[in-house]
């Protein structure tokens, strides 16, 4: 197996996800009330867990598909590369450390610019896959990928990403984390850049 990590967060991800949306569907928000992202309550009532738990939860099964979907697809590659570098051990603490610390930081920025909202809530692994698509992006920056059905370069990508979620953020565009978004990008390329010995090397390398 290349990579055990990812796989390992898309199975536990989905089985959470899956009990929790249909408990909701049944009427029972428990999971959802005590384990979503509710800056307020994080300020407040000092849930810090939450900014860890709530991405494991999702608003609805497109919402859970999409992003294992993307994870599935950046994070086989990007762990098995670790793992390539590192070795087996090592390369998958280092995939498990990107992925974590992404989802930190994009909800540390969520938090700050929500606690005010009694009523703001976010839910999803969004944040955590922004960083490990950032992070891929670091290695691979001339590989294709599309963003709404249009393909382009990952390094371009990179700076329409950035654009829209600052833009999203700023016009509080649609039911989406656009804070998250961002600040798991962030974190993913922070994080790499601490963690895998010559990742600034190899992106400049394919400007060269």
């Amino acid at each position: 197996m290349t990579s055990p990590v990812t796989l390992i967060i898309i199975f536990v991800t989905v089985i959470v996800s899956i009990i929790d949306i249909n408990s909701r569907k049944k009427g029972n928000y428990n999971i959802f009330y005590n384990f979503a992202e509710w800056p307020f309550k994080i300020v407040e009532e000092r849930k810090i867990y939450q900014v860890f738990t709530s991405g494991f939860l999702h608003a609805d099964y497109l919402h859970l598909f999409f992003n294992m979907f993307t994870l599935y697809s950046f994070g086989t590659v990007l762990e098995s590369l670790f793992i390539k570098r590192a070795g087996s051990v090592q390369g998958s603490i280092d995939f498990l450390l990107v992925y974590f610390i992404s989802m930190l930081i994009g909800s540390v920025i969520t938090v700050i610019s929500n606690y005010k909202d009694e009523g703001y809530v976010a839910v999803g692994a969004s944040g955590a896959v922004s960083g490990i698509i950032f992070s891929y992006i670091l290695f691979f920056p001339m590989s294709m990928v599309g963003m709404f059905f249009v393909p382009m370069p990952a390094w371009l990508f990179a700076f329409v990403y950035i654009g829209v979620s600052i833009y999203g953020m700023k016009q509080k565009l649609g039911n989406i984390g656009h804070e998250a978004h961002l600040g798991g990008a962030l974190g993913g390329v922070l994080a790499t850049l601490f963690l895998i010995q010559g990742a600034f090397q190899i992106l400049i390398g394919h400007f060269r």
